[in-house]
């Protein structure tokens, strides 16, 4: 359907600006759920970093034992 309406008409102007407000609140929604599962994928690289690292420290002293 085509829209008739001027770029001065207000009514347009409102739609135009609620489409925009719709969409910048999708996009808000997308990078949270993008923040998430970086903070997610953080927590596991942590994990497994400081279970190296005592699996490390474990080798050196069994490696100093003998």
């Amino acid at each position: 359907m085509k829209d008739d309406r001027g770029e001065l008409d207000l009514t347009k102007q409102v739609d135009d600006l609620k489409l925009q407000l719709n969409t910048y609140k999708v996009l808000m929604g997308d990078f949270k759920k993008l923040i998430w599962e970086n903070k997610k994928l953080e927590s596991e690289i942590i994990k497994k970093d400081n279970l190296i690292q005592g699996m490390q420290k474990i080798i050196t002293d069994l490696s100093e034992k003998k």
